[in-house]
């Protein structure tokens, strides 16, 4: 049976903390890819470039789908002029923050180990942010994910300021997703545009230039801005989660036998674009369904310092994995051990940051954190 809607809506909390701890625990698997990143083990796994497909389709286009959807949970409360504030004060501070310091230990370790650059980390600074370096274009890395929520959240503030328009979309997408149809349409929209974008466009993670990207994370986005409060909706993706959950197992390995065959990118890629996209939405329509019946209203204080805690985890963790990575690569371990001391200190030492910075009202708003009430107010 349906739950009635709550004042919040731990089931979206939880969704978020689960995809950005699994976001940790792929960033650490990149280590051992077989294909280029930021840093690299002496140990690679071929098979890696299959296990990622277990994620790859669905990890952050969920991570956009559920941000679309808190924001909307959260502007139910205020005025577009408030919900620009918040949105401006929780995301600026980090990202200029993250640019600044959280980024470049990344990008130097990166250059050093690619041999690009022989210098210190204060001389690759320097050189970085000089006028001729702002021109060549600054590295962003993970905080490229906080640069789209940004630019996503402000075409939803401005929807918000039009609320004949917001009326008209809302009522539309609701019609034309119901029943069956929430299963299918999204497929058929993200197969689509994988097939006509992603072959020329590919994922940059470059703002003006990421047209598969945007077509992909700002559609979700909205679609979970515009029906995070249509009822009608989450009715249907209880209804539907055993359909989604049964398509889903189907999907996944096709699509890995497809990636492995030769044969995988006949007809132009469109089967496999295809399994993509069935795979993709399949999984997410699983979680929402699934997670709405059954954790709708699980709410209690370790879901509350978890949501506390993971924006200033996802801004730490990928620095602190950099870091260990790039020492660990001279001692020498089994890849066991190394990618085990990876998972441990890069989540322990996030949540050790957030530990840290929780507690210093200067530096909380760096980390996406509200400052500290003053005592007597």
């Amino acid at each position: 049976m349906f739950t009635p809607p709550a004042s919040r809506r731990a089931d979206i909390d939880w969704i978020r903390v689960a995809a950005f701890g699994l976001l940790i625990l792929y960033h650490v698997g990149l280590v051992y890819a077989p294909w280029d990143w930021h840093v690299h083990s002496p140990h690679t796994f071929e098979i890696l470039r299959y296990a990622a497909l277990i994620t790859n389709p669905w990890r952050l286009t969920l991570l956009f789908l559920v941000s679309g959807i808190a924001l909307r949970l959260m502007s139910r409360k205020y005025l577009p002029g408030q919900v620009l504030k918040a949105r401006l004060a929780r995301l600026v501070p980090p990202f200029l923050f993250g640019v600044l310091v959280l980024v470049p230990p990344q990008a130097w370790i990166e250059a050093i180990e690619k041999g690009s650059f022989h210098d210190s980390l204060l001389a690759w600074w320097l050189g970085e942010f000089s006028l001729t370096g702002l021109r060549n274009g600054v590295p962003l890395n993970h905080l490229w994910f906080v640069l789209y929520i940004g630019v996503y959240s402000l075409i939803a503030v401005g929807l918000l300021a039009l609320p004949r328009l917001m009326q008209f979309l809302q009522d539309g997408l609701e019609e034309a997703l119901r029943g069956w149809r929430l299963l299918i349409l999204p497929i058929l929209y993200l197969a689509l545009i994988r097939q006509l974008l992603f072959a020329h466009w590919g994922l940059s993670n470059h703002l003006t230039s990421d047209w598969y990207n945007h077509a992909m994370s700002l559609g979700v986005f909205g679609l979970g801005f515009l029906l995070a409060l249509r009822d009608q909706v989450w009715r249907d993706f209880e209804r539907l989660r055993w359909a989604f959950l049964a398509v889903m197992v189907t999907a996944l390995p096709l699509l890995i036998a497809l990636e492995a065959h030769p044969g995988g990118m006949a007809f132009a890629g469109s089967v496999k674009n295809s399994m993509f996209a069935i795979d993709q939405w399949a999984t997410m329509g699983t979680v929402l369904g699934f997670a709405s019946r059954h954790i709708r209203q699980a709410d209690g204080p370790v879901l509350r310092y978890l949501t506390d805690a993971v924006f200033p985890c996802y801004l730490a963790h990928q620095t602190i994995l950099v870091i260990c990575a790039h020492l660990l690569k001279g001692a020498n371990l089994s890849a066991g051990l190394e990618a085990s001391l990876l998972v441990l200190a890069t989540l322990g030492g996030s949540l050790a940051v957030y530990e840290v910075v929780k507690r210093i009202n200067l530096i909380r708003p760096l980390w996406g954190l509200k400052p500290l009430a003053r005592p007597g107010r």
